[in-house]
């Protein structure tokens, strides 16, 4: 027997199309078929308003698949991992560590209101938030930078300035204002998947992280 749409149903249809909901989604979601809800929604809404949030929900879907390719892209390697590569790194810090080595005195005075920690902070050590946003090109690529091309890192020395260099942020509006033309800012779920990817980053030549004020290393 054929099942009629009620007034209330006709309501929350639209109501869950405007607000970015598929057509599949709230078939799926009442038991109509894709004809029935296509239906209801043009005479709700008109041909032309329901082409329009149709062709946004589209877009919004093929962004949302786009910022997901690249963390796949960027996770790509995780099951790769190699555990006992990570031991040995440990092992090794810890052997360095236990060395001691002469500090010569400084001489010369210097300048500490303008100079930062002329040393990085390793990335197993740094407190990063949950939720990450990373800088890509159009194509979900990494676009790293020469530490030399931050004017705020410019002190250190020339061997740390010819390093490749990704900036990550905390916050999407801060992101944004530093996007190309050609370039947008992804969504990182979990910033631990920075510390299970570095040796991918590492093969790519990028060794430095920028991450408000401070220099990431790993």
């Amino acid at each position: 027997m054929f099942k009629k749409v009620s007034d209330k149903q006709k309501k929350e249809i639209s109501d869950l199309f405007i607000k970015g909901s598929s057509i599949k989604d709230i078939s799926n979601i009442y038991k109509f078929s894709l004809q029935t809800i296509t239906r209801q929604l043009k005479i709700s809404l008109g041909d032309n308003e329901f082409k329009r949030i149709k062709t946004l929900i589209k877009s919004n879907l093929e962004n949302k698949k786009k910022e997901n390719a690249g963390l796949d892209k960027l996770t790509e390697n995780l099951d790769e991992f190699n555990f006992a590569s990570e031991k040995q790194n440990v092992k090794n810090n810890n052997f360095l560590n236990e060395r001691f080595f002469e500090v010569v005195p400084i001489a010369n005075p210097i300048d500490f209101d303008n100079q930062k920690d002329l040393t990085s902070e390793p990335l197993k050590d740094a407190n990063l938030p949950q939720v990450l946003y990373l800088l890509v090109d159009n194509k979900i690529e990494l676009a790293p930078k020469l530490l030399k091309d931050y004017p705020e890192w410019s002190f250190l020395p020339e061997t740390d300035l010819s390093r490749k260099t990704i900036r990550i942020f905390s916050d999407p509006k801060e992101a944004k204002k530093y996007c190309s033309k050609n370039q947008k800012a992804i969504k990182i779920p979990n910033s631990k998947v920075f510390f299970l990817v570095k040796d991918s980053l590492k093969k790519k030549g990028i060794s430095r992280i920028i991450f408000n004020d401070s220099l990431l290393s790993f």
